[in-house]
C-alpha cells in the first residue's frame, strides 16, 4: 500500500509539474521580445505582503516571523478574472518586499508564506490561475533584504549584503514557476551585494528571454521602469519620478513600463498595498486609467496599475468595478482615440513655480499639478483647443489640495466668457456635462478657495 501511495504521489507531482509552461532556453532577438512585451499593453501589479497588515508602506521585520502574514484566504482566480475583464494581459506579482517575507515556498528562509497561517505557495497558485485564464506572469523582487548582514531595518539603501542568497532566490523563481515575462527589481534598499549588470547576467542563465528592469540606480537590463510614472517616448526622463538618470542616459532599453497605485492620495495606511478598511471607497477613476492605457498604446509602453488585495486575499469591490469599466472602454473604443481632446495649449492666471506650471495640469499625469501663485485664493486655467470642437463635458482632478469653494467652467464667444457649469467644491475627480457647444477656448475659473488653487488635470471631452 505504501508503495502504491508513493507511486500515486509521484504521478500527481509529475502531472502538476507538466502544467507549468516550458521555458524557452533559446534566446530570441531583442526586437522580437520587445514587441511581445509591448503587445501586453497593460496589466495588474499585485502587492500583498506584511505591509497589507501593518498599514505601513515599509514594515519593520526584526520582530516578525511568518505568522505576521495573517491572510485568511487567497483568491488568485478572482485576481485573474478581474484582469481578464479589464482587458489586461499580465499580472506583475510581488514575490518579496524589503522585509524579506517570501510569497513562494523558498528553501532560503523561514520567513515564507508556506510557514504562515495561510500555508500555501501563493506564487504557485497564481501561476496556475494565470495559465487557466490566459494571463502572462511578471515578477517584482526587492534586491535588498533587511534580514541580511549589514542591513538596517526600515532604512533606504540599507538592505544588507547577501549576494549568494539573492542569486539562490532568483534561481528558484526562474526555474520553478515557468516563463517570466519581465522583472520589476526594486532598488530602494540597495543591490543586496550583487550589481545590476551581474544580476541581469545571472538571471539570463536561466531565462534568456526574460526582460529585467530596475526602478532606479545603475541602468541595466532591457526594460525601463517608471515608478509613479506616465506614458511617453522611451528615453524621456520626464516620464518618471525616480529613474530619470538611467532613462536619459542608458542605451540598452527596448521598452518602458510605468506604474502607480489605483489608490489616490490619502492620510494613513499604505498606498501600494491594501490600505485600511476606511479607505475602501477610494479609487482612481476608470476614465483616468483608460487615458493612460491609451497613452501606453500610443508610445509602445506597458502600464501596470497597482492593486492591493485585502486581508482575505481578494481585490476590493471598488477596484473590480473600476477595472471592469476600463475593460468596457477598451472594447468599445479603438486604441488611439482617447476621450479627451489631446492637442491643446494651456495658460494660467499665475504659477507657483516651474514645477507647478500650466503644462502640469494637461500632461495626462495626475501625479503632477498646476498651482497658482503663493498666497492667492483664486485663479484660472485656460485651454486653447487649437481649433473649434463640439464639446459636452470636462473632467477636473483636484486630489492633493482640495481647496476650491466656488468655480465656473466657461467657454469663449468672441471676447466674452460664457458659463457652462457653476459649482462649489471639486475635491477629487469630477466630470461636468453640459449641452454641446462649439468652442476653441475653455476655462476653469476658481473664484474662491481656502488656499492656493491647485489642479492635477483639466480635460475637455468632445461630444459623442
Amino acid at each position: 500500500m505504501k508503495r502504491i501511495a508513493a507511486m500515486l504521489l509521484l504521478v500527481l507531482m509529475t502531472s502538476a509539474c507538466q502544467t507549468i509552461p516550458k521555458i524557452n532556453a533559446t534566446k530570441l532577438p531583442d526586437a522580437v521580445r520587445a514587441q511581445e512585451i509591448k503587445e501586453m499593453k497593460w496589466g495588474m501589479f499585485i502587492c500583498w505582503s506584511y505591509s497589507t497588515f501593518s498599514g505601513r508602506e515599509w514594515t519593520p521585520t526584526h520582530d516578525k516571523d511568518a505568522t505576521y502574514f495573517k491572510a485568511t484566504g487567497c483568491d488568485t482566480d478572482q485576481w485573474c478574472e478581474t484582469a481578464k475583464a479589464a482587458g489586461m494581459n499580465y499580472i506583475l506579482f510581488l514575490t518579496k518586499h524589503h522585509d524579506g517575507f517570501c510569497l513562494w515556498d523558498t528553501a532560503t528562509t523561514e520567513k515564507k508564506v508556506t510557514n504562515s497561517p495561510l500555508g500555501i505557495d501563493v506564487l504557485a497558485k497564481l501561476r496556475k490561475s494565470c495559465d487557466k485564464y490566459g494571463i502572462k506572469l511578471a515578477l517584482y523582487f526587492s534586491e535588498g533584504d533587511w534580514n541580511w548582514p549589514r542591513a538596517i531595518d526600515r532604512k533606504s539603501g540599507k538592505g544588507g549584503h547577501n549576494p549568494e542568497m539573492k542569486k539562490a532566490q532568483l534561481k528558484e523563481l526562474l526555474t520553478n514557476y515557468g516563463p517570466i515575462e519581465f522583472w520589476w527589481m526594486d532598488h530602494a534598499v540597495g543591490t543586496g551585494g550583487l550589481s545590476h549588470q551581474d544580476t541581469v547576467n545571472w538571471m539570463h542563465k536561466f531565462q534568456p528571454n526574460t526582460f529585467v528592469g530596475f526602478n532606479h540606480g545603475s541602468g541595466a537590463g532591457r526594460i525601463c521602469l517608471r515608478e509613479m510614472g506616465r506614458p511617453g517616448k522611451l528615453g524621456d526622463p520626464n516620464t518618471t519620478k525616480y529613474n530619470k538618470k538611467a532613462e536619459g542616459t542608458f542605451t540598452g532599453y527596448h521598452v518602458a513600463e510605468f506604474t502607480y497605485p489605483i489608490l489616490p492620495g490619502h492620510k494613513g495606511g499604505a498606498m501600494w498595498f491594501y490600505s485600511l478598511p476606511k479607505h475602501d471607497g477610494l479609487c482612481k477613476p476608470a476614465s483616468s486609467l483608460y487615458n493612460d492605457y491609451l497613452g501606453a498604446a500610443k508610445y509602445g509602453n506597458i502600464f501596470s496599475i497597482n492593486i492591493g488585495p485585502n486581508y482575505e486575499g481578494r481585490i476590493r469591490d471598488i477596484d473590480v468595478r473600476t477595472l471592469t469599466d476600463v475593460g468596457r472602454m477598451i472594447r468599445k473604443k479603438p486604441v488611439g482615440k482617447p476621450d479627451c481632446i489631446q492637442r491643446i495649449k494651456a495658460t494660467v492666471s499665475s504659477e507657483w513655480s516651474n514645477n507647478y506650471n500650466a503644462a502640469a495640469a494637461v500632461d495626462g499625469n495626475d501625479n503632477s499639478r498646476w498651482s497658482a501663485r503663493h498666497s492667492t485664493t483664486s485663479g484660472w486655467l485656460q485651454l486653447d483647443l487649437l481649433k473649434k470642437h463640439e464639446i459636452e463635458k470636462v473632467r477636473v482632478i483636484e486630489n492633493a489640495c482640495k481647496r476650491a469653494q466656488e468655480f465656473t467652467i466657461e467657454y469663449k464667444v468672441g471676447e466674452e466668457w460664457k458659463v457652462l457649469h457653476k459649482g462649489t467644491t471639486i475635491a477629487g475627480t469630477k466630470e461636468y456635462k453640459f449641452s454641446p457647444v462649439n468652442a476653441r477656448y475653455v476655462r476653469l475659473n476658481i473664484t474662491k478657495a481656502t488656499g492656493v488653487p491647485s489642479i492635477e488635470e483639466f480635460q475637455v471631452i468632445a461630444a459623442e
